[in-house]
C-alpha cells in the first residue's frame, strides 16, 4: 500500500481488510554526549515514522554499530533506547551489533493498522490548514553542540524535543487529517515538498508562525550550519518563492535537517483550531498553525510570506 515511490515515511504491506503491516527503520550517530539521551533520541527518531502514518508501534529491533572500546557507553545507550520504545507502548525483542569505529545506534520497528486508518503523506487537499508540532532548529543546535557553543538553556530545550515521541492520541487522529509526515533529514520544505506531488497543489507558509528553538538566528549568524541543511536548501530551494524581506535566518531554519523533529499535518481547516488544542493536551506546546495548501497552476510549488 505504500513504499518507495510516494515518499512515505515507512513501508505499509495489508494482509487482509482489517489488518495491514508497518515497517521502517532509522540509524543516527550521537549528536549529543551523554549516551542514555543519544539512545532516547535515537529511539524516538526510529520511532516517529509509525507514528507518522497515523499508527502505534507494535515491537522494534536494534540495530548497533559500534567500537569494542566503548561499551560501557553503549550499555547507556541501549537504556535509553529500551526505556523509549516501553514507553511508546511497543516490545523491545532483540537486534544486531557489529563492530564499527563510528558509534551508530538505530531501531527496525513494525507496527499494525486497519488499512482504512493510515495515513498518506501526499493526500492534502486545497485549503488545509498546516501545522508543525515541534519547532525547527535540532540540526543547527546539534551543530553548536559539536562546536562546545550550545548554552545549556537551548540545549535543554532541544533534547526535550528530540526525546519527545512524536505519538498522536487517538482522539486527534479521528480528524479529517488529510496528510501526515514527520520533519527529519530533508528539513520542512523537503518533506513539506514530499506532501505536495499533486500537480495542482502547493503551500503558502506563514514565516512569524513557524516555531523555532529559541535564540536560534544566533547560532545560525555564529555559522552553526549543517551540511545536510546547506544541501537541502540546494536542492529544495528551486520550488520556493521566498518574500523579500525574510532573512536569510529565518529562511535556513525552515531547510535545517531535524533529527526526531516534529509532525506536520495537513488537516481540514475546520478542525485546524481542535487539533492544536490537543496538541497542546499532550505538551506539544510549541505547536502551530503554520500555512495552507494552496491551488499553484505553475511556477514555484512553496511561497514563504
Amino acid at each position: 500500500m505504500a513504499g518507495f515511490e510516494k515518499y512515505e515515511d515507512a513501508a505499509v504491506y495489508r494482509f487482509s481488510d482489517k489488518q495491514a503491516l508497518i515497517f521502517t527503520l532509522d540509524v543516527i550517530t550521537p549528536i549529543v554526549d551523554d549516551p542514555y539521551t543519544f539512545g532516547q533520541i535515537a529511539a524516538a527518531n526510529a520511532l516517529s515514522d509509525i507514528f507518522a502514518m497515523g499508527a502505534n508501534p507494535l515491537m522494534a529491533l536494534n540495530i548497533v554499530a559500534f567500537p569494542e572500546d566503548r561499551l560501557d557507553d553503549l550499555g547507556l545507550i541501549l537504556k535509553g533506547g529500551a526505556e523509549k520504545v516501553a514507553e511508546a507502548g511497543a516490545l523491545l525483542v532483540g537486534g544486531h551489533t557489529i563492530k564499527d569505529k563510528e558509534p551508530k545506534y538505530g531501531l527496525a520497528v513494525v507496527g499494525l493498522i486497519p488499512p482504512q486508518d493510515f495515513i498518506y503523506n501526499d493526500s492534502t487537499q486545497e485549503g488545509d490548514l498546516l501545522i508543525l508540532t515541534k519547532p525547527l532548529g535540532t540540526g543547527i543546535l546539534s551543530t553548536a553542540l559539536k562546536g562546545d557553543i550550545a548554552e545549556p538553556t537551548a540545549l535543554k530545550e532541544t533534547i526535550c524535543w528530540m526525546t519527545k515521541l512524536n505519538r498522536l492520541s487517538k482522539e486527534l487522529l479521528k480528524l479529517p487529517i488529510h496528510g501526515l509526515t514527520d520533519i527529519t533529514g530533508f528539513g520542512l520544505i523537503g518533506h513539506l515538498s514530499e506532501m505536495l506531488t499533486k500537480n495542482n497543489l502547493g503551500a503558502e507558509l506563514w514565516i512569524n508562525d513557524i516555531p523555532v528553538i529559541n535564540d536560534l538566528d544566533k547560532y545560525i549568524s555564529m555559522g552553526m550550519i549543517p551540511g545536510g541543511t546547506l544541501k537541502n536548501k540546494e536542492i529544495y530551494s528551486c520550488s520556493v518563492e521566498t518574500k523579500p524581506g525574510i532573512s536569510s535566518e529565518q529562511e535556513i531554519a525552515l531547510y535545517d535537517a531535524q533529527t526526531s523533529g516534529g509532525l506536520l499535518l495537513s488537516i481540514k481547516p475546520e478542525q485546524a483550531e481542535k487539533a492544536k488544542e490537543l496538541l497542546f493536551q499532550q505538551e506539544f506546546t510549541s505547536s502551530q498553525i503554520i500555512g495552507k495548501v494552496i491551488e499553484v497552476s505553475s511556477g514555484r510549488k512553496i511561497k514563504i510570506i
